[in-house]
């Protein structure tokens, strides 16, 4: 079943809608930006190619039709629904503008890309290596473009504003701690030249992203990088003590080979934090309260998509993001907005915890930038964001088809 590759043989239904996914994050990995202040033709190109890989009978499907059976897809219809009823109406209330209500509502839709595209995956599993060398990818190109843009001080597929935080993307730190993962377990598979070989290799490529994050010293996702190791190595020592010890052994040595300073990294990145501390993280939730506790209709509903607020974190500017996932859709959606974001992504954990317990690798890269970006960073904004849960499903259902996993 998997001999055939996704463009060659018979092509069908399914066929069309996954090659379609496969260009519409091609495109974007080249040409697209994770926030873009205007919509170009990239952004219609990508649009049109996403719609087509959903399909509008599964668009439909997504908003009549329940499914009880799986908490993570009912709390995710309602949290859908909710959405794309009551913050447009508080938005309108509010005069928000047309524009930015869009331009929240876009990446809301792109939160549901699990529900939308899953069924795809379900009828043809052994697409989702496709898949998923696409978002990896989207990855690595990302890395690659930060760096070039920032060695020659121009960008040279987009304007530097649209793509100054390319390195923060998900897929950015998800394609760096995969390729890790898979070098590391060829070591584990047997010490030979050719999975040396295959391992120095695949570290080299992971250097992309981890001089891009460097380079910005993005500290979450570089202490992600320190922890999924330690993780990993001590997951194998338990495994296999001896061939844990030869990897450690290895990635040692090459550590030594091509002269990677963490102290000059250490210290860079402990210098940051000291002068900009937590980076009016705090501050900005105490903001967002200050304004959804001042109006119990705020508080219910929120003040529509395209809301904004004056940001401690950017200066006193008016933006409308915050840095964290859940007081973003405070502000936006209200605390029924939140209760319903809660359920569906504590379904979507629950799916990720099995895995992580079904293949470790592959489960604890999808988790590190998932969480940072509730959390830590706005790029859940980001089609990014959506694929990466988009392969919390899909894996599951991969694993399951090839592994005989329940």
């Amino acid at each position: 079943m998997c001999g055939e590759g996704i463009f060659l043989g018979r092509v069908d239904f399914y066929d069309y809608r996954t090659i379609c996914l496969v260009f519409a994050c091609m495109t974007y990995a080249v040409f697209g930006s994770p926030t873009p202040d205007n919509i170009g033709v990239a952004e219609v190109v990508i649009g049109i190619l996403l719609a087509l890989s959903i399909g509008a009978g599964r668009a439909h499907d997504v908003f009549i039709k329940s499914d009880k059976t799986k908490f993570w897809k009912s709390s995710g219809q309602v949290f859908l629904i909710y959405g794309m009823s009551i913050p447009i109406l508080a938005g309108a209330v509010y005069g928000n503008g047309f524009s930015a209500m869009l331009r929240d509502i876009i990446p809301f839709l792109f939160l549901f890309l699990p529900m939308f595209l899953l069924p795809l995956l379900r009828a043809r599993p052994y697409y989702f290596r496709s898949i998923l060398f696409a978002i990896l990818m989207i990855g690595l190109l990302f890395a690659l473009r930060s760096l070039m843009m920032r060695i020659y001080d121009r960008c040279l597929f987009a304007c530097p504003d649209e793509l100054l935080y390319l390195e923060n993307m998900p897929t950015v730190l998800f394609a760096c701690l995969l390729i890790i993962g898979v070098a590391m377990s060829f070591i584990m598979r047997g010490v030979t030249m050719r999975n040396i070989a295959i391992f120095s290799a695949l570290i080299m490529v992971s250097l992309i992203p981890i001089v891009a994050m460097v380079t910005t010293l993005q500290r979450a996702s570089l202490g992600a990088v320190a922890l999924y190791v330690v993780i990993l190595q001590c997951y194998f020592f338990y495994k296999s003590p001896a061939k844990a010890a030869l990897l450690f052994l290895i990635g040692t040595l090459f550590v030594f080979i091509i002269n990677i300073s963490f102290s000059s990294v250490f210290y860079d990145l402990l210098s940051k934090t000291q002068n900009v501390g937590l980076n009016m993280r705090p501050q900005e939730f105490v903001a967002i309260w200050d304004i959804v506790s001042g109006d119990p209709l705020a508080f219910l509903f929120g003040i529509g998509w395209g809301g904004q607020f004056y940001s401690p974190a950017v200066g006193g500017l008016s933006v409308n993001f915050t840095h964290n996932f859940f007081t973003t859709l405070l502000l936006k959606t209200g605390i029924i907005g939140v209760v319903a974001c809660i359920a569906y992504i504590v379904g979507l954990l629950e799916r990720l915890l099995r895995v992580i317990f079904k293949n470790p690798i592959l489960g604890l890269a999808l988790a590190a930038p998932i969480l940072i970006d509730l959390t830590l960073y706005a790029s859940f904004k980001s089609l990014d964001f959506g694929l990466v849960l988009l392969l919390i499903s899909g894996s599951l259902v991969y694993l399951r088809d090839y592994n005989n996993e329940s």
